[in-house]
């Protein structure tokens, strides 16, 4: 699947073994996060919980964007699955880092070491992971 709008273009793959990659290139902001929502949504609706969520071509994450992939990683972990990061610009990065989110989240290098991080262990921070729903409420919301 491939959604594309002059600041975005999100696309979707099956990487088999129930594991999907999200590949978001552009900026995703209160403009943009209905898509990245919608694509993350359009996932979950074929029962996959496990994302590969590559930012390689992301210029910028607003609060709204940050506040979608919280929310959705709780979704996935609902489900017994996972999110995991990869080829997150260092900026970016950064931010989630400042936000204290880098202690839920998971970033790797590259989308094949996303993939192993599932296949191993997709509950790689168990006991910081069982308070996620207050996480999700405390994250910004859609001001960004």
């Amino acid at each position: 699947m491939e959604l594309t709008t002059p600041r975005i273009r999100v696309t979707t793959r099956d990487m088999r073994s129930g594991i999907y990659e999200l590949k978001i290139d552009g900026s995703i902001d209160a403009s943009t996060f209905t898509i990245v929502l919608g694509a993350i949504g359009e996932i979950f609706s074929k029962g996959i919980y496990r994302i590969v969520v590559n930012l390689r071509g992301t210029r910028y994450v607003s609060s709204v964007g940050i506040g979608c992939f919280v929310s959705s990683l709780d979704t996935a972990m609902k489900h017994h699955g996972d999110m995991v990061f990869a080829g997150t610009p260092p900026e970016i990065q950064e931010i989630f880092h400042i936000l204290g989110l880098s202690k839920i989240l998971c970033f790797t290098n590259d989308e094949h070491q996303a993939v192993e991080r599932l296949r191993r262990d997709s509950r790689y921070l168990p006991a910081v992971r069982h308070g996620l729903s207050d996480i999700s409420r405390a994250a910004p919301d859609s001001a960004g």
